[in-house]
Protein backbone atom coordinates (compact mmCIF):
# COMPACT_ATOMS: atom_id res chain seq x y z
CA UNK A 1 0.00 0.00 0.00
CA UNK A 2 1.14 3.55 -0.63
CA UNK A 3 -0.01 6.51 1.41
CA UNK A 4 0.71 10.18 0.83
CA UNK A 5 2.36 11.96 3.75
CA UNK A 6 4.39 15.11 4.22
CA UNK A 7 4.52 15.87 0.51
CA UNK A 8 6.31 12.63 -0.35
CA UNK A 9 5.07 9.14 -1.14
CA UNK A 10 6.40 6.54 1.25
CA UNK A 11 6.06 2.79 1.10
CA UNK A 12 3.90 1.30 3.85
CA UNK A 13 4.33 -2.44 4.05
CA UNK A 14 1.70 -5.05 4.71
CA UNK A 15 3.81 -7.31 6.86
CA UNK A 16 3.27 -10.78 8.29
CA UNK A 17 5.67 -13.36 9.66
CA UNK A 18 5.39 -15.16 6.32
CA UNK A 19 7.72 -12.51 4.87
CA UNK A 20 11.50 -12.80 4.83
CA UNK A 21 12.74 -13.11 8.41
CA UNK A 22 15.62 -11.31 10.06
CA UNK A 23 17.17 -13.36 12.85
CA UNK A 24 18.39 -11.32 15.79
CA UNK A 25 20.09 -12.55 18.94
CA UNK A 26 18.17 -11.75 22.14
CA UNK A 27 21.04 -9.81 23.72
CA UNK A 28 23.80 -7.57 22.46
CA UNK A 29 27.05 -8.64 24.05
CA UNK A 30 28.39 -5.07 23.79
CA UNK A 31 25.48 -3.51 25.62
CA UNK A 32 26.40 -1.73 28.86
CA UNK A 33 25.07 -3.34 32.04
CA UNK A 34 21.62 -2.25 33.08
CA UNK A 35 21.54 -0.16 36.21
CA UNK A 36 19.70 -0.56 39.51
CA UNK A 37 20.22 -4.32 39.56
CA UNK A 38 18.16 -4.90 36.42
CA UNK A 39 19.74 -7.55 34.20
CA UNK A 40 18.77 -9.25 31.00
CA UNK A 41 17.20 -12.68 31.25
CA UNK A 42 19.08 -15.71 29.99
CA UNK A 43 18.32 -16.98 26.50
CA UNK A 44 14.77 -18.16 26.11
CA UNK A 45 13.06 -21.26 24.88
CA UNK A 46 10.76 -21.81 21.93
CA UNK A 47 9.03 -24.77 23.57
CA UNK A 48 5.69 -24.83 25.31
CA UNK A 49 7.19 -26.74 28.25
CA UNK A 50 9.67 -24.32 29.77
CA UNK A 51 12.50 -25.26 32.08
CA UNK A 52 13.18 -23.36 35.28
CA UNK A 53 14.53 -19.89 34.50
CA UNK A 54 13.34 -19.95 30.88
CA UNK A 55 10.66 -17.83 29.29
CA UNK A 56 9.17 -17.37 25.84
CA UNK A 57 11.33 -15.02 23.78
CA UNK A 58 9.84 -11.53 23.41
CA UNK A 59 12.58 -8.89 23.78
CA UNK A 60 14.00 -7.54 20.54
CA UNK A 61 17.44 -6.09 21.34
CA UNK A 62 18.29 -2.48 21.91
CA UNK A 63 20.92 -0.66 23.92
CA UNK A 64 22.26 2.79 24.68
CA UNK A 65 24.92 2.50 21.98
CA UNK A 66 22.97 1.35 18.96
CA UNK A 67 19.66 2.82 20.13
CA UNK A 68 16.30 1.38 21.10
CA UNK A 69 14.84 -1.51 19.19
CA UNK A 70 12.11 -0.62 16.72
CA UNK A 71 11.06 -4.23 16.24
CA UNK A 72 8.49 -6.61 17.73
CA UNK A 73 8.87 -10.42 17.81
CA UNK A 74 6.94 -12.43 15.23
CA UNK A 75 8.23 -15.89 16.14
CA UNK A 76 10.67 -17.62 18.49
CA UNK A 77 14.03 -15.79 18.28
CA UNK A 78 12.75 -13.70 15.35
CA UNK A 79 12.33 -9.90 15.34
CA UNK A 80 11.17 -8.75 11.94
CA UNK A 81 8.16 -6.50 12.50
CA UNK A 82 9.35 -2.92 12.03
CA UNK A 83 7.17 -0.44 13.94
CA UNK A 84 8.23 2.36 11.60
CA UNK A 85 7.32 0.55 8.34
CA UNK A 86 4.87 -2.29 8.80
CA UNK A 87 1.09 -2.18 9.11
CA UNK A 88 0.08 -5.67 10.21
CA UNK A 89 1.59 -7.24 13.32
CA UNK A 90 0.68 -10.90 12.87
CA UNK A 91 3.03 -13.19 14.80
CA UNK A 92 2.78 -16.90 14.06
CA UNK A 93 -0.07 -18.69 15.80
CA UNK A 94 2.31 -21.11 17.51
CA UNK A 95 4.30 -18.22 18.94
CA UNK A 96 1.20 -16.27 20.05
CA UNK A 97 -0.25 -19.38 21.73
CA UNK A 98 3.03 -19.95 23.59
CA UNK A 99 3.51 -16.38 24.80
CA UNK A 100 -0.18 -16.16 25.78
CA UNK A 101 0.04 -19.38 27.80
CA UNK A 102 3.40 -18.44 29.33
CA UNK A 103 3.62 -14.61 29.63
CA UNK A 104 7.28 -13.74 30.23
CA UNK A 105 8.13 -13.26 33.89
CA UNK A 106 10.71 -10.59 33.09
CA UNK A 107 7.99 -8.37 31.58
CA UNK A 108 6.19 -8.19 34.94
CA UNK A 109 9.39 -8.13 36.98
CA UNK A 110 10.64 -5.04 35.16
CA UNK A 111 7.18 -3.47 35.26
CA UNK A 112 6.99 -4.04 39.03
CA UNK A 113 10.47 -2.58 39.52
CA UNK A 114 9.44 0.45 37.49
CA UNK A 115 6.36 1.03 39.64
CA UNK A 116 8.46 0.78 42.82
CA UNK A 117 10.90 3.29 41.30
CA UNK A 118 7.99 5.68 40.64
CA UNK A 119 6.72 5.13 44.18
CA UNK A 120 10.10 6.18 45.62
CA UNK A 121 10.10 9.37 43.58
CA UNK A 122 6.48 10.35 44.05
CA UNK A 123 5.73 9.46 47.67
CA UNK A 124 8.54 10.84 49.86
CA UNK A 125 8.35 10.90 53.64
CA UNK A 126 8.85 14.67 53.50
CA UNK A 127 7.15 16.48 50.62
CA UNK A 128 9.85 19.16 50.73
CA UNK A 129 12.64 16.63 50.41
CA UNK A 130 11.97 14.08 47.64
CA UNK A 131 14.89 11.74 47.07
CA UNK A 132 15.64 12.42 43.41
CA UNK A 133 18.28 13.68 40.98
CA UNK A 134 17.34 17.35 41.45
CA UNK A 135 17.86 17.66 45.19
CA UNK A 136 14.73 18.61 47.14
CA UNK A 137 12.91 19.85 44.04
CA UNK A 138 9.77 18.82 42.22
CA UNK A 139 9.07 19.50 38.55
CA UNK A 140 5.69 20.91 37.62
CA UNK A 141 3.84 19.39 34.64
CA UNK A 142 0.45 20.06 33.10
CA UNK A 143 -2.06 18.70 30.61
CA UNK A 144 -2.69 20.62 27.39
CA UNK A 145 -5.75 21.76 25.46
CA UNK A 146 -5.70 19.25 22.56
CA UNK A 147 -8.03 16.23 22.28
CA UNK A 148 -8.12 13.97 25.31
CA UNK A 149 -6.49 10.97 23.61
CA UNK A 150 -3.42 12.89 22.49
CA UNK A 151 -3.43 14.68 25.86
CA UNK A 152 -3.15 11.41 27.78
CA UNK A 153 -0.50 9.98 25.48
CA UNK A 154 1.66 13.12 25.60
CA UNK A 155 1.22 13.46 29.37
CA UNK A 156 2.35 9.85 29.85
CA UNK A 157 5.42 10.51 27.73
CA UNK A 158 6.52 13.59 29.66
CA UNK A 159 6.04 12.16 33.17
CA UNK A 160 7.67 8.86 32.18
CA UNK A 161 10.71 10.68 30.80
CA UNK A 162 11.05 12.60 34.06
CA UNK A 163 10.83 9.39 36.09
CA UNK A 164 13.43 7.83 33.80
CA UNK A 165 15.75 10.70 34.75
CA UNK A 166 15.03 10.23 38.45
CA UNK A 167 12.90 13.39 38.79
CA UNK A 168 9.78 13.82 40.92
CA UNK A 169 6.83 15.43 39.12
CA UNK A 170 3.67 17.16 40.24
CA UNK A 171 0.66 18.21 38.17
CA UNK A 172 -0.33 21.86 38.20
CA UNK A 173 -3.63 20.79 39.74
CA UNK A 174 -5.16 24.27 39.93
CA UNK A 175 -4.65 25.23 36.30
CA UNK A 176 -8.07 24.70 34.70
CA UNK A 177 -7.87 21.78 32.24
CA UNK A 178 -10.66 21.64 29.69
CA UNK A 179 -11.50 17.97 30.40
CA UNK A 180 -11.47 18.16 34.21
CA UNK A 181 -14.61 17.15 36.09
CA UNK A 182 -13.25 19.18 39.07
CA UNK A 183 -13.55 16.14 41.36
CA UNK A 184 -9.81 15.35 41.24
CA UNK A 185 -8.48 18.88 40.91
CA UNK A 186 -8.97 21.57 38.28
CA UNK A 187 -5.87 20.46 36.40
CA UNK A 188 -6.42 16.71 36.08
CA UNK A 189 -9.10 14.01 35.97
CA UNK A 190 -10.31 11.07 38.03
CA UNK A 191 -9.60 9.00 34.89
CA UNK A 192 -5.86 9.38 35.56
CA UNK A 193 -3.94 8.24 38.61
CA UNK A 194 -3.11 10.97 41.10
CA UNK A 195 0.67 11.23 40.82
CA UNK A 196 1.47 11.99 44.46
CA UNK A 197 -0.08 12.58 47.86
CA UNK A 198 1.91 15.81 48.13
CA UNK A 199 0.35 19.05 46.91
CA UNK A 200 1.71 22.31 45.58
CA UNK A 201 0.68 23.95 48.84
CA UNK A 202 3.03 21.57 50.70
CA UNK A 203 6.11 22.67 48.74
CA UNK A 204 8.26 25.72 49.21
CA UNK A 205 7.92 27.78 45.97
CA UNK A 206 11.67 27.70 45.34
CA UNK A 207 11.56 23.89 45.43
CA UNK A 208 9.06 23.61 42.58
CA UNK A 209 10.60 23.94 39.11
CA UNK A 210 7.99 25.66 36.98
CA UNK A 211 9.44 25.86 33.49
CA UNK A 212 7.38 25.78 30.32
CA UNK A 213 10.01 25.86 27.56
CA UNK A 214 12.96 27.34 29.40
CA UNK A 215 16.50 26.10 29.48
CA UNK A 216 18.60 26.13 32.65
CA UNK A 217 18.74 27.89 35.00
CA UNK A 218 15.07 27.11 35.37
CA UNK A 219 12.55 29.35 37.09
CA UNK A 220 10.55 28.10 40.03
CA UNK A 221 7.17 29.10 41.37
CA UNK A 222 9.06 31.73 43.37
CA UNK A 223 10.04 33.69 40.24
CA UNK A 224 8.17 32.33 37.19
CA UNK A 225 5.56 35.11 37.22
CA UNK A 226 7.80 38.03 36.38
CA UNK A 227 5.66 41.09 35.53
CA UNK A 228 2.83 39.57 37.54
CA UNK A 229 2.12 37.30 40.50
CA UNK A 230 1.35 33.61 40.91
CA UNK A 231 -2.20 32.83 42.05
CA UNK A 232 -2.06 29.42 43.78
CA UNK A 233 -5.81 28.76 43.66
CA UNK A 234 -5.80 29.19 39.87
CA UNK A 235 -2.39 27.72 39.03
CA UNK A 236 -1.65 30.66 36.74
CA UNK A 237 0.18 33.96 36.61
CA UNK A 238 -1.99 37.06 37.00
CA UNK A 239 -0.17 39.61 34.89
CA UNK A 240 0.29 43.25 35.76
CA UNK A 241 -1.69 45.88 33.90
CA UNK A 242 -0.52 46.15 30.30
CA UNK A 243 0.86 42.58 30.27
CA UNK A 244 -0.66 39.33 29.01
CA UNK A 245 -0.01 35.64 29.86
CA UNK A 246 2.53 34.06 27.55
CA UNK A 247 3.57 30.48 26.78
CA UNK A 248 7.14 31.41 27.47
CA UNK A 249 10.15 30.18 25.60
CA UNK A 250 13.78 30.18 26.68
CA UNK A 251 14.48 33.16 28.94
CA UNK A 252 11.00 34.59 28.30
CA UNK A 253 8.85 35.69 31.23
CA UNK A 254 5.39 34.21 31.81
CA UNK A 255 3.88 37.69 31.33
CA UNK A 256 4.89 39.83 28.38
CA UNK A 257 4.09 43.42 27.50
CA UNK A 258 0.98 43.56 25.32
CA UNK A 259 1.14 45.10 21.87
CA UNK A 260 -2.04 47.15 21.32
CA UNK A 261 -2.06 46.49 17.57
CA UNK A 262 -1.63 42.72 18.03
CA UNK A 263 -2.73 41.47 21.44
CA UNK A 264 -6.07 41.27 23.17
CA UNK A 265 -5.77 41.67 26.93
CA UNK A 266 -8.10 39.25 28.76
CA UNK A 267 -9.99 40.28 31.85
CA UNK A 268 -9.02 38.61 35.11
CA UNK A 269 -11.72 35.91 34.95
CA UNK A 270 -10.72 34.83 31.44
CA UNK A 271 -7.02 34.91 32.26
CA UNK A 272 -7.54 32.72 35.34
CA UNK A 273 -10.16 30.27 34.01
CA UNK A 274 -10.26 30.55 30.22
CA UNK A 275 -8.98 27.81 27.90
CA UNK A 276 -6.71 28.59 24.93
CA UNK A 277 -4.32 30.33 24.99
CA UNK A 278 -4.32 31.23 28.66
CA UNK A 279 -4.14 27.65 29.96
CA UNK A 280 -0.97 27.07 27.94
CA UNK A 281 0.62 30.08 29.60
CA UNK A 282 0.30 28.47 33.05
CA UNK A 283 3.52 27.21 34.67
CA UNK A 284 4.34 23.58 33.91
CA UNK A 285 6.04 21.35 31.36
CA UNK A 286 3.93 19.79 28.62
CA UNK A 287 6.27 17.74 26.44
CA UNK A 288 9.75 16.30 26.30
CA UNK A 289 10.71 18.45 23.32
CA UNK A 290 9.93 21.73 25.04
CA UNK A 291 11.31 20.67 28.39
CA UNK A 292 14.93 21.27 29.24
CA UNK A 293 15.01 18.46 31.79
CA UNK A 294 15.85 15.51 29.53
CA UNK A 295 18.63 17.62 28.01
CA UNK A 296 20.14 17.98 31.45
CA UNK A 297 19.55 14.73 33.35
CA UNK A 298 20.69 11.32 32.05
CA UNK A 299 18.53 8.24 32.51
CA UNK A 300 18.91 6.45 35.86
CA UNK A 301 17.61 3.19 34.41
CA UNK A 302 17.79 1.65 30.94
CA UNK A 303 14.43 -0.07 30.54
CA UNK A 304 13.55 1.97 27.46
CA UNK A 305 16.63 0.48 25.77
CA UNK A 306 16.10 -2.99 27.14
CA UNK A 307 12.48 -3.30 25.97
CA UNK A 308 11.98 -0.49 23.45
CA UNK A 309 9.71 2.54 23.42
CA UNK A 310 6.49 0.55 22.87
CA UNK A 311 6.90 -1.43 26.11
CA UNK A 312 8.24 1.57 28.04
CA UNK A 313 5.34 3.85 27.14
CA UNK A 314 2.75 1.06 27.46
CA UNK A 315 3.58 0.15 31.06
CA UNK A 316 3.58 3.81 32.12
CA UNK A 317 0.26 4.41 30.34
CA UNK A 318 -1.24 1.34 31.97
CA UNK A 319 0.00 2.52 35.37
CA UNK A 320 -1.72 5.89 34.98
CA UNK A 321 -5.06 4.55 33.70
CA UNK A 322 -5.35 1.29 35.68
CA UNK A 323 -4.74 3.05 39.01
CA UNK A 324 -7.19 5.91 38.41
CA UNK A 325 -10.12 6.38 40.78
CA UNK A 326 -12.68 5.76 38.03
CA UNK A 327 -11.03 2.71 36.47
CA UNK A 328 -12.75 -0.10 38.46
CA UNK A 329 -16.20 1.01 37.30
CA UNK A 330 -15.09 1.18 33.66
CA UNK A 331 -13.40 -2.22 33.86
CA UNK A 332 -16.54 -3.72 35.39
CA UNK A 333 -18.60 -2.51 32.42
CA UNK A 334 -16.10 -4.06 30.00
CA UNK A 335 -16.07 -7.42 31.78
CA UNK A 336 -19.88 -7.47 31.98
CA UNK A 337 -19.90 -7.08 28.19
CA UNK A 338 -17.49 -10.00 27.72
CA UNK A 339 -14.48 -7.83 26.93
CA UNK A 340 -11.87 -9.77 28.87
CA UNK A 341 -9.47 -11.44 26.45
CA UNK A 342 -6.94 -12.20 29.17
CA UNK A 343 -9.43 -14.39 31.04
CA UNK A 344 -10.91 -16.23 28.08
CA UNK A 345 -13.59 -13.89 26.73
CA UNK A 346 -11.75 -13.37 23.46
CA UNK A 347 -12.37 -10.15 21.57
CA UNK A 348 -11.10 -7.99 18.74
CA UNK A 349 -11.09 -4.22 19.36
CA UNK A 350 -12.01 -2.02 16.43
CA UNK A 351 -11.65 1.76 16.49
CA UNK A 352 -13.20 3.81 13.68
CA UNK A 353 -12.55 7.54 13.68
CA UNK A 354 -14.55 9.52 11.16
CA UNK A 355 -15.90 12.93 12.21
CA UNK A 356 -13.31 15.69 12.00
CA UNK A 357 -10.66 13.28 10.72
CA UNK A 358 -12.47 13.09 7.37
CA UNK A 359 -12.53 16.87 6.92
CA UNK A 360 -9.06 17.98 7.97
CA UNK A 361 -7.49 19.33 4.77
CA UNK A 362 -4.27 20.12 6.61
CA UNK A 363 -3.85 16.47 7.65
CA UNK A 364 -4.21 14.60 4.39
CA UNK A 365 -2.35 11.63 5.88
CA UNK A 366 -5.56 10.88 7.80
CA UNK A 367 -7.82 8.49 5.94
CA UNK A 368 -11.42 7.40 6.50
CA UNK A 369 -12.53 3.85 5.77
CA UNK A 370 -15.82 1.99 5.34
CA UNK A 371 -16.81 -0.78 7.75
CA UNK A 372 -16.19 -3.30 4.97
CA UNK A 373 -12.46 -2.61 5.18
CA UNK A 374 -12.41 -3.21 8.93
CA UNK A 375 -14.40 -6.42 8.47
CA UNK A 376 -11.82 -7.66 5.98
CA UNK A 377 -9.07 -7.14 8.56
CA UNK A 378 -11.10 -8.96 11.21
CA UNK A 379 -11.28 -11.88 8.79
CA UNK A 380 -7.48 -11.86 8.40
CA UNK A 381 -7.04 -12.06 12.16
CA UNK A 382 -9.50 -14.93 12.53
CA UNK A 383 -8.04 -16.89 9.62
CA UNK A 384 -4.72 -16.77 11.44
CA UNK A 385 -5.74 -17.17 15.09
CA UNK A 386 -9.20 -18.69 15.02
CA UNK A 387 -12.68 -17.37 15.81
CA UNK A 388 -12.91 -14.62 18.44
CA UNK A 389 -16.12 -14.37 20.44
CA UNK A 390 -16.69 -10.62 20.53
CA UNK A 391 -16.07 -7.56 18.37
CA UNK A 392 -15.90 -4.32 20.35
CA UNK A 393 -16.53 -1.24 18.22
CA UNK A 394 -15.51 2.24 19.39
CA UNK A 395 -16.48 4.98 16.95
CA UNK A 396 -17.80 8.51 16.56
CA UNK A 397 -20.03 7.44 13.64
CA UNK A 398 -23.43 5.82 14.26
CA UNK A 399 -23.50 4.52 10.67
CA UNK A 400 -20.53 2.30 11.52
CA UNK A 401 -22.45 0.86 14.46
CA UNK A 402 -25.40 0.04 12.23
CA UNK A 403 -23.13 -1.74 9.75
CA UNK A 404 -21.30 -3.66 12.48
CA UNK A 405 -24.57 -4.87 14.02
CA UNK A 406 -25.28 -6.84 10.83
CA UNK A 407 -22.52 -9.26 11.84
CA UNK A 408 -24.27 -12.44 13.07
CA UNK A 409 -21.10 -14.45 13.70
CA UNK A 410 -19.92 -12.42 16.67
CA UNK A 411 -21.18 -10.77 19.80
CA UNK A 412 -20.89 -7.12 18.70
CA UNK A 413 -20.44 -4.73 21.63
CA UNK A 414 -20.54 -0.93 21.63
CA UNK A 415 -21.60 1.84 23.97
CA UNK A 416 -25.25 2.87 23.78
CA UNK A 417 -24.57 6.59 23.43
CA UNK A 418 -25.49 9.39 21.08
CA UNK A 419 -22.78 9.92 18.47
CA UNK A 420 -24.48 12.84 16.76
CA UNK A 421 -22.45 15.25 18.90
CA UNK A 422 -19.24 14.14 17.18
CA UNK A 423 -20.43 15.16 13.74
CA UNK A 424 -18.49 18.31 12.78
CA UNK A 425 -20.28 21.32 11.35
CA UNK A 426 -17.60 21.74 8.73
CA UNK A 427 -13.89 22.07 8.09
CA UNK A 428 -11.95 23.26 11.14
CA UNK A 429 -14.63 22.14 13.61
CA UNK A 430 -12.21 19.78 15.38
CA UNK A 431 -12.12 18.41 18.88
CA UNK A 432 -9.22 20.75 19.71
CA UNK A 433 -11.51 23.79 19.58
CA UNK A 434 -14.89 22.38 20.60
CA UNK A 435 -15.94 23.34 24.13
CA UNK A 436 -19.12 21.25 23.84
CA UNK A 437 -17.00 18.08 24.08
CA UNK A 438 -15.42 19.12 27.39
CA UNK A 439 -18.33 17.78 29.45
CA UNK A 440 -17.49 15.09 32.07
CA UNK A 441 -20.09 12.73 30.59
CA UNK A 442 -18.46 12.93 27.15
CA UNK A 443 -15.01 12.41 28.67
CA UNK A 444 -16.22 9.32 30.54
CA UNK A 445 -17.70 7.90 27.33
CA UNK A 446 -14.33 8.34 25.65
CA UNK A 447 -12.38 6.71 28.48
CA UNK A 448 -14.89 3.83 28.58
CA UNK A 449 -14.10 3.17 24.93
CA UNK A 450 -10.36 3.31 25.70
CA UNK A 451 -10.71 0.80 28.55
CA UNK A 452 -12.89 -1.50 26.42
CA UNK A 453 -10.38 -1.43 23.57
CA UNK A 454 -7.56 -2.20 25.99
CA UNK A 455 -9.38 -5.24 27.43
CA UNK A 456 -9.30 -7.08 24.09
CA UNK A 457 -6.45 -9.09 22.61
CA UNK A 458 -6.34 -7.88 18.99
CA UNK A 459 -6.84 -4.51 17.32
CA UNK A 460 -7.93 -3.02 13.99
CA UNK A 461 -7.83 0.74 13.43
CA UNK A 462 -5.95 3.73 12.06
CA UNK A 463 -2.72 4.90 13.66
CA UNK A 464 -3.31 8.49 12.62
CA UNK A 465 -5.58 8.50 15.66
CA UNK A 466 -3.87 8.56 19.06
CA UNK A 467 -6.65 6.29 20.36
CA UNK A 468 -5.05 3.49 18.34
CA UNK A 469 -1.66 4.06 19.99
CA UNK A 470 -3.33 3.88 23.39
CA UNK A 471 -5.36 0.77 22.53
CA UNK A 472 -2.48 -1.42 21.33
CA UNK A 473 -0.30 -0.36 24.24
CA UNK A 474 -2.97 -1.04 26.86
CA UNK A 475 -3.66 -4.46 25.34
CA UNK A 476 0.01 -5.41 25.53
CA UNK A 477 0.41 -4.06 29.06
CA UNK A 478 -2.63 -5.98 30.32
CA UNK A 479 -1.71 -9.26 28.62
CA UNK A 480 2.00 -9.10 29.42
CA UNK A 481 2.97 -9.66 25.79
CA UNK A 482 2.51 -7.94 22.42
CA UNK A 483 -0.90 -8.48 20.83
CA UNK A 484 -1.71 -8.68 17.09
CA UNK A 485 -2.87 -5.50 15.39
CA UNK A 486 -3.66 -4.23 11.91
CA UNK A 487 -3.48 -0.60 10.79
CA UNK A 488 -5.44 0.55 7.75
CA UNK A 489 -3.37 3.65 7.15
CA UNK A 490 0.12 4.21 8.55
CA UNK A 491 2.58 2.46 10.86
CA UNK A 492 2.46 2.97 14.63
CA UNK A 493 5.84 4.73 14.66
CA UNK A 494 5.56 6.67 11.41
CA UNK A 495 7.12 10.13 11.76
CA UNK A 496 3.63 11.66 11.88
CA UNK A 497 2.51 9.26 14.61
CA UNK A 498 4.47 7.94 17.58
CA UNK A 499 7.67 8.48 15.61
CA UNK A 500 7.31 12.22 16.20
CA UNK A 501 8.12 11.90 19.91
CA UNK A 502 11.69 12.64 20.98
CA UNK A 503 11.61 9.68 23.35
CA UNK A 504 11.01 7.44 20.33
CA UNK A 505 13.82 9.23 18.45
CA UNK A 506 15.95 8.84 21.60
CA UNK A 507 16.73 12.53 21.84
CA UNK A 508 18.02 14.19 23.89
CA UNK A 509 20.43 11.56 25.17
CA UNK A 510 22.66 13.14 27.86
CA UNK A 511 25.41 10.93 29.25
CA UNK A 512 26.12 13.11 32.29
CA UNK A 513 24.15 15.62 34.30
CA UNK A 514 24.77 19.21 33.24
CA UNK A 515 26.74 21.36 35.63
CA UNK A 516 25.08 24.04 37.71
CA UNK A 517 21.72 22.29 38.03
CA UNK A 518 21.91 21.20 41.63
CA UNK A 519 19.02 22.44 43.71
CA UNK A 520 19.04 23.37 47.39
CA UNK A 521 21.19 21.11 49.52
CA UNK A 522 19.31 18.08 50.76
CA UNK A 523 18.53 18.05 54.46
CA UNK A 524 20.43 15.48 56.50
Amino acid sequence: EERQGGGATKQMERHTSRDKKTHVSPQDANAPPFQDGITMKANTSDKFALKDGEEVFYMCPGNTRSGMSKYLPTDFQVCDFDLTRHLEYLPTKKYLDAVSEHPPNSWREDENWLESHIQRLQYPEDCNSPQNEDSNRWHLVKLIQAGIGFNIYLFTDVVARHWESGLSVMVNMNNRWRFSDLKCGRGSSCHLKKLTSCSIEDIQPQNLVAITHHGPPWPTLANICENGKYIPSKGRCLCNEGYIPHESGENDPACIEAKPDRDRIPDEEEAMDGPLPWGLAAPGEVDTGGSGCPHAFPAVHKLRYKHGFFWWHAVHLNYLIRNADNYPKLEKWAVSNRLDHKNGNTCIAVHVRHGDACLDKYSLHRTCHDWKEYAEKIKILEERYGHQQTIFVATDDQKIIEEAKKDKEHNVVFQEISREKYKPKGWGHTIDVRDDLNKPKVVTEFIQDVVGLGMCGMFVGTFTSSVAWIAVELQAARLGHYAPFIALDMPYAHERNVGRFLTWQDQPHPETKQRGLKGPRRKK
